[in-house]
């Protein structure tokens, strides 16, 4: 159902995602060696990952790069080799269906030891990467196929010392014809500059990437989200109730998600299910923001206090964090504080004005500001 508060794992679940569905299809059978996939918070990027890869037929195994870091505050290759492992014991059986033996792939690997129906990582192999990577694409060309890669959030693996897989991308991009790596980031400023695309120093740049980006509903597809999310659950939402719900999570889908869960699945009314979206969801956003805003909170914090009360111009917004702060900030480095927070997704700039992307942010701020 829409309304399925987990990550989508079919096609049919998503809703309204033909165009970017299409061209993640349309890339891989052009088996173009580096897609990217771009996307502020909860507007569904794994869902579109996940379900796509379910369903196109190809092998594949993803990894979640956040999870890793989350777990650990840093990345190694047995943490990737872990969650490989994982992926790959869990679907056994997809792989099954669709015709492939992957315990027969991973005994070539040396990496994985099998033991009945489970896969775990030997410990007594220290196996490189790229040799893992060669042995995917070599397993893929000899059944015709093509086999992905997935790095889900894939901004954390700058957390991985000296690796540089921003050079492991190109090696493979240069080498691996019947493997094809893909990458989702919702700090977008931060995966760009994790993977050094517009360095001309650096392994990626020149190469053709497929981007994708995958953009916050629009009013209109937030409210047949909505209806058809209430249509599926046999509930009829009335037109104003609706209307706020539009105003107010501003086509993120995952918030628009977790209110029709709490509205229709819970049977919430329409102010306590609001409310229960933005008690929650405001929770998850500060854990998330006092990461990023830690080197800096003082300023960090009236920066974006500022843009809620209204000031949208750079010179606003400085002026405004100078008064609060009571400190003089150099241009340059107000306009660093400004960049890294486009960087990591929490404002956009459209045009001369900065704008927050997520309205729980603005619901956090608030709740931060006033402790």
């Amino acid at each position: 159902m829409l309304f399925d508060i987990r990550p989508k794992s079919r096609l049919k679940d998503l809703y309204d995602r033909e165009k970017e569905i299409d061209e993640l299809r349309q890339s891989i059978d052009l088996g173009e060696p580096l897609i990217i996939i771009y996307g502020v918070r909860r507007v569904g990027k794994t869902s579109l990952l996940r379900a796509s890869l379910n369903e196109f037929g190809y092998p594949y195994v993803l990894i979640d790069v956040r999870e890793i870091f989350e777990e650990h505050s840093y990345i190694t290759k047995n943490h990737l080799y872990e969650q490989m492992a994982r992926f790959f014991t869990s679907n056994l059986e997809l792989f099954e269906k669709l015709g492939y033996k992957i315990k027969d792939l991973l005994k070539h690997t040396r990496a994985f030891h099998i033991s009945g129906i489970s896969i775990e990582v030997n410990p007594s192999v220290n196996i490189d990467l790229t040799s893992i990577i060669r042995t995917f694409n070599d397993w893929a060309k000899k059944h015709n196929t093509r086999f992905i890669i997935a790095f889900d959030e894939a901004q954390y693996l700058r957390f991985s010392g000296a690796t540089r897989y921003n050079g492991i991308f190109a090696w493979s991009y240069d080498n691996l014809e019947n493997l094809t790596i893909i990458v989702t980031g919702s700090e977008i400023g931060v995966l760009r500059d994790f993977l050094k695309l517009d360095d001309p120093k650096a392994p990626l740049y020149g190469r053709y990437v497929r981007e994708i980006i995958l953009n916050k509903f629009t009013p209109e597809q937030s409210r047949e989200f909505l209806k058809k999310g209430f249509n599926e659950l046999g509930i009829n939402i009335p037109d104003h109730e609706i209307d706020e719900v539009i105003n107010k999570l501003d086509g993120i889908p995952g918030w628009l998600t977790l209110y029709g869960y709490y509205r229709g699945v819970q049977k919430l009314d329409h102010r306590k299910a609001l409310d229960k979206v933005f008690e929650i969801g405001s929770k998850l956003v500060i854990e998330e923001l006092e990461k990023i805003i830690a080197p800096s909170k003082q300023r960090y914090l009236a920066i974006l206090e500022a843009i809620t009360h209204g000031a949208t111009k750079w010179s606003q917004i400085k002026t405004y964090v100078e008064y609060k702060t009571k400190t003089r900030i150099a241009d340059k480095n107000f306009t660093d504080l400004l960049k890294k927070l486009v960087k990591y997704g929490i404002i956009e700039k459209q045009e001369d004005q900065y704008k927050i992307t997520d309205p729980l942010i603005v619901y956090a701020i608030k709740a931060m500001v006033s402790r």
